[in-house]
Protein backbone atom coordinates (compact mmCIF):
# COMPACT_ATOMS: atom_id res chain seq x y z
CA UNK A 1 0.00 0.00 0.00
CA UNK A 2 1.41 3.49 -1.02
CA UNK A 3 2.17 5.78 1.45
CA UNK A 4 -0.78 7.99 -0.16
CA UNK A 5 -3.03 5.93 0.67
CA UNK A 6 -2.24 4.81 4.02
CA UNK A 7 -2.65 8.52 4.67
CA UNK A 8 -5.81 9.07 3.60
CA UNK A 9 -6.56 6.20 5.28
CA UNK A 10 -5.87 7.49 8.95
CA UNK A 11 -6.87 10.89 7.82
CA UNK A 12 -10.39 9.16 7.52
CA UNK A 13 -10.39 7.21 10.37
CA UNK A 14 -9.30 10.27 12.56
CA UNK A 15 -11.99 12.42 10.88
CA UNK A 16 -14.72 9.58 11.88
CA UNK A 17 -13.03 9.37 15.29
CA UNK A 18 -13.00 12.83 15.96
CA UNK A 19 -17.03 13.34 15.18
CA UNK A 20 -17.89 10.26 16.85
CA UNK A 21 -16.57 11.14 20.16
CA UNK A 22 -18.27 15.11 19.80
CA UNK A 23 -21.17 13.30 19.80
CA UNK A 24 -20.29 10.50 22.43
CA UNK A 25 -19.80 13.66 24.79
CA UNK A 26 -23.50 13.91 25.32
CA UNK A 27 -24.32 9.89 24.37
CA UNK A 28 -26.27 8.89 27.80
CA UNK A 29 -26.44 11.97 29.54
CA UNK A 30 -28.87 13.79 31.53
CA UNK A 31 -29.72 17.39 31.75
CA UNK A 32 -31.88 19.89 33.66
CA UNK A 33 -34.11 22.25 31.24
CA UNK A 34 -35.44 25.37 33.03
CA UNK A 35 -38.17 28.10 31.90
CA UNK A 36 -38.51 31.41 31.15
CA UNK A 37 -38.47 31.78 34.86
CA UNK A 38 -35.24 29.98 35.69
CA UNK A 39 -37.64 27.17 37.20
CA UNK A 40 -36.49 23.58 36.64
CA UNK A 41 -39.01 21.94 33.77
CA UNK A 42 -38.21 18.56 32.74
CA UNK A 43 -35.19 16.01 33.02
CA UNK A 44 -34.00 15.16 28.88
CA UNK A 45 -31.74 11.71 28.37
CA UNK A 46 -29.31 12.50 25.17
CA UNK A 47 -28.28 9.50 22.89
CA UNK A 48 -26.34 9.21 19.83
CA UNK A 49 -27.16 6.97 17.09
CA UNK A 50 -25.03 7.25 13.87
CA UNK A 51 -23.54 10.56 14.45
CA UNK A 52 -27.26 12.51 15.11
CA UNK A 53 -28.39 13.11 18.95
CA UNK A 54 -31.76 13.33 20.18
CA UNK A 55 -33.23 13.63 23.45
CA UNK A 56 -36.16 12.45 25.90
CA UNK A 57 -38.10 13.44 28.28
CA UNK A 58 -37.24 11.16 31.51
CA UNK A 59 -38.71 13.31 33.83
CA UNK A 60 -41.02 15.96 34.40
CA UNK A 61 -40.29 18.87 37.59
CA UNK A 62 -42.29 21.61 36.21
CA UNK A 63 -45.80 21.48 38.91
CA UNK A 64 -47.78 22.35 36.03
CA UNK A 65 -46.91 19.50 34.32
CA UNK A 66 -48.23 17.18 37.29
CA UNK A 67 -50.73 15.04 36.37
CA UNK A 68 -50.57 15.15 32.57
CA UNK A 69 -49.19 12.13 31.00
CA UNK A 70 -50.10 13.44 27.60
CA UNK A 71 -48.64 16.05 24.89
CA UNK A 72 -52.67 17.19 24.52
CA UNK A 73 -51.25 20.70 23.19
CA UNK A 74 -48.56 19.05 19.87
CA UNK A 75 -49.24 18.39 16.98
CA UNK A 76 -48.84 16.19 14.36
CA UNK A 77 -46.94 12.50 15.40
CA UNK A 78 -46.43 14.06 19.14
CA UNK A 79 -50.38 14.85 19.65
CA UNK A 80 -51.66 12.77 22.55
CA UNK A 81 -48.63 10.84 23.05
CA UNK A 82 -46.97 10.48 26.42
CA UNK A 83 -44.71 13.54 27.65
CA UNK A 84 -41.98 10.99 29.59
CA UNK A 85 -40.31 9.04 26.92
CA UNK A 86 -40.94 11.90 25.06
CA UNK A 87 -38.63 12.82 21.74
CA UNK A 88 -38.20 16.59 22.09
CA UNK A 89 -34.93 16.69 20.17
CA UNK A 90 -33.30 15.15 16.82
CA UNK A 91 -30.95 15.18 14.07
CA UNK A 92 -28.76 17.23 15.96
CA UNK A 93 -25.18 16.75 14.95
CA UNK A 94 -21.55 17.97 16.20
CA UNK A 95 -20.08 20.77 13.96
CA UNK A 96 -16.93 18.59 12.40
CA UNK A 97 -15.03 22.39 13.05
CA UNK A 98 -15.81 22.59 16.70
CA UNK A 99 -16.87 19.52 18.68
CA UNK A 100 -18.54 21.49 21.48
CA UNK A 101 -20.95 22.85 19.21
CA UNK A 102 -24.76 20.90 17.45
CA UNK A 103 -26.31 22.37 14.87
CA UNK A 104 -29.17 20.95 11.83
CA UNK A 105 -31.23 19.58 15.03
CA UNK A 106 -35.50 19.92 15.05
CA UNK A 107 -37.38 19.80 17.86
CA UNK A 108 -41.11 20.39 19.64
CA UNK A 109 -41.66 22.51 22.46
CA UNK A 110 -44.48 20.15 23.98
CA UNK A 111 -46.24 22.80 26.18
CA UNK A 112 -46.42 24.94 22.75
CA UNK A 113 -46.53 21.68 20.38
CA UNK A 114 -43.95 24.65 18.28
CA UNK A 115 -41.61 22.60 16.35
CA UNK A 116 -38.29 24.86 15.68
CA UNK A 117 -34.68 24.00 14.28
CA UNK A 118 -32.16 24.12 16.58
CA UNK A 119 -28.19 23.64 17.29
CA UNK A 120 -26.57 24.48 21.09
CA UNK A 121 -23.51 24.83 22.57
CA UNK A 122 -21.47 22.74 25.04
CA UNK A 123 -19.70 24.89 28.18
CA UNK A 124 -18.67 22.35 30.61
CA UNK A 125 -21.54 21.46 32.58
CA UNK A 126 -24.44 23.68 30.77
CA UNK A 127 -25.35 23.81 27.27
CA UNK A 128 -26.96 26.37 25.58
CA UNK A 129 -29.90 24.98 23.17
CA UNK A 130 -30.94 27.93 20.41
CA UNK A 131 -34.01 27.21 19.10
CA UNK A 132 -35.45 29.43 15.84
CA UNK A 133 -37.95 28.98 13.40
CA UNK A 134 -36.20 30.18 9.56
CA UNK A 135 -33.28 32.40 11.62
CA UNK A 136 -31.40 31.85 14.47
CA UNK A 137 -31.21 35.69 15.10
CA UNK A 138 -34.77 35.32 15.84
CA UNK A 139 -34.70 32.34 18.38
CA UNK A 140 -35.07 31.85 21.52
CA UNK A 141 -31.88 30.32 23.92
CA UNK A 142 -32.67 27.95 26.47
CA UNK A 143 -29.58 26.68 28.94
CA UNK A 144 -29.47 23.38 30.11
CA UNK A 145 -27.12 21.77 33.55
CA UNK A 146 -25.84 18.53 33.47
CA UNK A 147 -27.14 16.25 36.25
Amino acid sequence: MSTFAKSLILSAGLAFAFSASAADQLNNTQWTTYNDKGQPDSVLKFTESNGKISAKIVKLLDPRAQGRTVCDVCRGKFKDKSLIGATVLWDLKADPNNPNKYVGGSGIEPETGMTFSGKGELKGDTMELRGYKGISLLGKTRVLKRR
